[in-house]
Order: C-alpha cells, then sequence, then structure tokens
C-alpha cells in the first residue's frame, strides 16, 4: 500500500464533522503552527517541502508564498481556488465533500503564513451541495475558537468566507478568479501585475488548489523535510489522481508518485485493468487540455523505460513523445473508442468555455470545433487535418491566459500521434460512421535504436 497523507482518514466513519475530525488529530497542525512558528517558518517548511501547486501548474508553493508583496498597512488576501472545471477532474470535489475540515485546518494554517485574515473559497457553481457542507464545517471549527478574533489567543484573526461561481471553465485562471471574486465578468487579467502584487480589489493575494492548500496540514505535522523523502525528485509528497474512463475501478487515488502508469491502470490497488476484458489504445493523464497518449507510449517511455506517474515521468519526451501530470485528470480510453470524436469533444468544450477576449481562442476554438465536426461525421477533407494543425498552433501562445493551450493540446497530440485514424475518416466516410478505426498500432511496441 501506497503513503496516505491527505485520504488517510477519510473512511473513518463521521470525518466530516468537527468532533471526529478532531479526535482523530484534526487541527494539530494549526496548534502547532500558530502557537510555535512564525509565518516566515511556515512558508520555509513549505518551500523544503517541495510542495509543487497540485492545479494543473506544478509551481512550487512555498516559492509562490514568498513572492507576495507586504505593504504597510494593505490587507492581504488568500484564495482557495475550488472552481475545479477541467474534465476529467473530481479530486477537489472529494476532498470538500468527506474531509471539509482538513481543508479548512490548511486555509488557517496558510492564511497565518500569508498574513491573510480574510480568506475566500471559491467554488465552481456545479458543485451546488458543496457550499453548504463547507460554511457548517467553517460555523464548527469558528465555535471551537479555530476561526475568528485572537484564534488560540494568539492575536491572530482570520475569517474563511465561501464564494459561489456561476458554472466558468474560465474561472479557474486565477485572474479571472479574482475578476469573479469582485463581482465582474470572469475574464482573465494581462499580466504583471502578478496577484501576488496586485490581486482582489488590488490587494497582495495568493490563490492555490484545494489539494496544494490541504496538503499544507501533512507538512507542518510532519515537517518539511520528511514530507519530502515522500516521492522521487521534484515530485514530493502524494499526489492524488481522479481516475476514470474503461477502467474497472474509477475513483480518486492518492499516490506517492513513485509508482508505474502500468502498475497504476493494471494493479488491484489502483485502476483494476482495462474494462470488460478491453484492450488500452490511449490515455490522456492530467485533465482534458494535456495531450493524449497513445498506449504504446503511455506505459513505456520514447526511450524504452517504464513511465512513472510524476510530473517529470509524464513529460519526459516533452509534447513529441510525452504529456503533462496536469491536474491528475487520468482519462483511460479502451480500443472501442474513437479519438476523432473523443477530439470533437474536446474542442466543443473549449469553444464553448473560451471568454472571448482574445481574437486566436474566441475564433480558432469555433473553427477547430466546426472541422472536427465534419471529419467526425464524413464530411471532412484530407486538407483538413493540416488545417487543424495550422489553427492550433496559431492559438498556442498567443491568448492572455493557458485557456487557448488548452484548446490547442488536445488537438495537435491527437493529430501528432493518431493522423492515420483522421486519415480514415476522411477515406472512409460512410464507413466511419458504423464502426471505429479500433485499436490498430497503437498498442504496439515501438522500436528504440541502440545507439552505440
Amino acid at each position: 500500500m501506497g503513503v496516505k497523507l491527505l485520504l488517510e482518514k477519510s473512511h473513518v466513519e463521521g470525518i466530516r464533522s468537527f468532533e471526529v475530525y478532531r479526535r482523530e488529530g484534526g487541527y494539530r497542525a494549526v496548534e502547532k503552527a500558530l502557537t510555535t512558528m512564525d509565518p516566515a517558518a511556515i512558508v520555509e517548511e513549505v518551500k523544503k517541502s517541495g510542495l509543487r501547486g497540485r492545479g494543473g501548474a506544478g509551481f512550487p508553493a512555498g516559492m509562490k508564498w514568498s513572492f507576495i508583496a507586504k505593504p504597510e498597512g494593505v490587507p492581504r488576501h488568500l484564495v482557495c481556488n475550488a472552481d475545479e472545471s477541467e474534465p476529467g477532474t473530481f479530486k477537489d470535489r472529494y476532498l470538500m465533500e468527506f474531509l471539509p475540515h482538513l481543508l479548512i485546518e490548511g486555509l488557517i494554517v496558510s492564511s497565518f503564513a500569508l498574513g491573510s485574515n480574510a480568506t475566500y473559497i471559491y467554488i465552481r457553481g456545479e458543485y451546488a451541495w458543496i457550499p453548504d457542507i463547507l460554511e457548517h464545517a467553517i460555523a464548527e471549527a469558528k465555535a471551537a475558537g479555530f476561526l475568528g478574533k485572537n484564534i488560540l489567543g494568539t492575536g491572530f484573526d482570520c475569517e474563511i468566507y465561501v464564494q459561489r461561481g456561476a458554472g466558468a471553465y474560465i474561472c479557474g485562471e486565477e485572474t479571472a478568479l479574482i475578476e469573479s471574486l469582485e463581482g465582474k465578468r470572469g475574464n482573465p487579467r494581462i499580466k504583471p501585475p502578478f496577484p501576488a502584487i496586485q490581486g482582489v480589489w488590488q490587494r497582495p493575494t495568493v490563490v492555490n488548489n484545494v489539494e496544494t492548500l490541504a496538503a499544507v496540514v501533512p507538512i507542518i505535522n510532519m515537517g518539511g523535510e520528511e514530507y519530502a523523502k515522500i516521492g522521487i525528485g521534484r515530485s514530493t509528497g502524494t499526489k492524488l489522481i481522479s481516475a476514470c474512463g474503461n477502467i474497472n475501478k474509477p475513483g480518486v487515488y492518492e499516490i506517492d508518485m513513485t509508482i508505474s502508469v502500468e502498475e497504476f491502470i493494471y494493479s488491484d490497488e489502483y485502476c483494476g485493468g482495462i474494462a470488460n476484458g478491453k484492450r488500452l489504445k490511449a490515455c490522456i493523464p492530467g485533465g482534458s487540455s494535456v495531450p493524449i497518449l497513445p498506449a504504446n507510449l503511455l506505459l513505456k517511455t520514447a526511450k524504452g523505460e517504464p513511465r512513472l506517474m510524476n510530473y517529470e515521468g509524464l513529460s519526459d519526451g516533452g509534447f513529441a513523445t510525452g504529456s503533462m501530470l496536469g491536474s491528475g485528470g487520468f482519462i483511460v480510453l479502451d480500443e472501442d473508442q474513437c479519438i476523432v470524436k473523443n477530439t470533437y469533444t474536446l474542442a466543443r468544450f473549449y469553444r464553448h468555455e473560451s471568454c472571448g477576449q482574445c481574437s486566436p481562442c474566441r475564433e480558432g476554438t469555433g473553427w477547430m470545433e466546426k472541422i472536427l465536426k465534419n471529419i467526425e461525421t464524413g464530411k471532412g477533407k484530407m486538407s483538413d487535418i493540416d488545417l487543424l494543425w495550422d489553427i492550433q498552433r496559431k492559438i498556442e501562445g498567443n491568448t492572455i491566459c493557458p485557456l487557448g493551450d488548452a484548446a490547442a493540446w488536445p488537438v495537435a497530440a491527437a493529430i501528432r500521434h493518431f493522423r492515420d485514424e483522421f486519415e480514415w475518416h476522411v477515406n472512409n466516410p460512410e464507413e466511419s460512421q458504423i464502426r471505429n478505426f479500433g485499436l490498430a498500432h497503437y498498442a504496439d511496441e515501438i522500436h528504440v535504436p541502440v545507439t552505440a
């Protein structure tokens, strides 16, 4: 069994309540941080831990905290990004629904470290039932003296507010989230200035993901250096993976980032293999925006080595032969799945969620959706494949926020690795409407040339 830090107590009956969470050792991190450490020492522990942002970008959390400006007399804010809208990702929902006090504890410690007296949880609109769970947990923590004025007699005041979004994927981008939190339309801001200098109401702000902030609790309890011993290389600690698709055991799994992709998919401890005895065709390993990989590049790197379930392992080979860990949304596709249809579905999503602020994204996502629909419905031309490649290339890197990249990468990877499936759709318009291309050669072992 792998190490469990966040989900260790998830199966304890009644863990959602303050009483049970406290009995199981909850809020020890708050007591330790507020009574025996100063804010700078907490930031230093998070730096030592090597914790990287768990929302997708993987930026070192302690370094991000150290960037926050501290102008005299200006309030600072911590914002928890709970706008979990990446298709295939649902691990933050699990934490908030079943372990709300773990998040609250992480928020209190992080707020103390950053000097935030007013902290916000911005939660996606579709998670309609979860704000009530969070607000109940906040009320329990406040009644027990862990929130409000003069927490534990230390002189530190902190309030946590839950803000519901209105169901916009774009508000997962930190500056769009801040705009929405201020009551405006959720359009991303041009950076600089970065939120650490001018965030919510032009005040210094740190925005972190739910899982990132929850991970602060074990870091404080065990110490940054002990936390850094778990995992491998720059992929320290544990990571929550949302596993879904054609697998026997979909769900949220906590891994210590030393296991291989093959073990994660096929071992009974995790996904339990491909459902219905089918064969693996492809996988999107980090949420819908990261590049899709065929089976032969997913289980092994281009060098023929086992691919590991961590930041470096999944990105090995760059976008040419690798992908990204991203938000940990692990979507598995079996031999019966159609890559063209899958790519069209994602393109339709990104077109719908584009805020329309930047022309390449506003126009390009619509064009990609239309072209992919033509190919999928048997009306495509061979030139459409090159046109798709050209459009995605002109979107990537040319927008204010990463939504343009998120829309371009799935299309680029699908053409890069599955071009013959696209060509088959174009050459066989009628047959493609009644059957899928199948597994083809996507699981065949790649011959690695031996260098002297």
